[in-house]
């Protein structure tokens, strides 16, 4: 998370998450640290059942996209929000969370390693 600042999201981080994967994409796969943070943040909104999204048609695409920029984002504050994604909203099996564990920075592996192992916390 950004630490001292205020991250907030509007329409435009609406309509980039309602154009599909590739608007997304383009986003968390680019350079503006800032605009992965907001996008990020909205896609919470999206992805939180309790505001009844429907992003059926982006979903699978999506958890994959995000276990990407955990293991791949230079940006740690990206990471670490796409990481807090997949552990609020989704349910393992997380195979390139898992494939990449040792490209995750470090001191978000504890974080990645419970996000890949919730499910077996039910034993």
């Amino acid at each position: 998370m950004e630490r001292g600042g205020f991250i907030s999201y509007g329409t435009s981080e609406k309509e980039i998450i309602r154009m599909g994967l590739p608007a997304i994409r383009a986003i968390l796969l680019g350079p503006d640290a800032g605009a992965k943070r907001r996008l990020l943040l909205a896609l919470d909104w999206f992805m939180d059942p309790y505001y009844k999204q429907d992003i059926s048609d982006i979903h699978d695409g999506l958890v994959e996209l995000l276990q990407r920029v955990a293991v791949s984002s230079d940006d740690m504050d990206a990471a670490e929000d796409a990481l807090g994604l997949l552990g609020d909203y989704e349910w393992p099996p997380f195979p390139i969370l898992e494939q990449n564990f040792d490209h995750i920075p470090d001191p978000l592996k504890s974080c990645a390693r419970s996000v890949i192992s919730m499910d077996r916390d039910l034993d």
